[in-house]
């Protein structure tokens, strides 16, 4: 995981400091993009019609993520909401102040 964060800084960094015209003038694509994505629906399809056992794994495996991805988004929310109002209950209560020790009489 260190890893995905250092290369993701990483490449953060150098795509600051890369020239806007690095890479050339802008190529203008000559397809759909909607055509494109129905059409890998229909390939996708039709490999998962040959290949079921597959394909279903891959779905549980996607909801099975996406279920402890919910489930830690939900963690994580809970445990910023209890730091805030521990926050905000430490920070409103009066400090008890220290007695003064008392002096000597001379």
């Amino acid at each position: 995981m260190m890893f995905l964060l250092r290369a993701a800084f990483w490449l953060a960094v150098v795509s600051f400091f890369v020239p806007q015209d690095f890479a050339g003038d802008a190529i203008d694509l000559p397809f759909n993009t909607a055509e494109t994505r129905l059409d890998a629906t229909a390939k996708v399809s039709d490999w998962c019609a040959e290949n079921e056992v597959i394909c279903e794994a891959g779905s549980e495996a996607a909801r099975l993520g996406s279920f402890l991805g919910e489930m830690a988004v939900s963690r994580i929310g809970d445990a910023i909401e209890d730091h805030q109002e521990r926050q905000t209950a430490s920070s409103t209560s009066p400090t008890p102040h220290a007695p003064t020790p008392a002096r000597a009489k001379s």
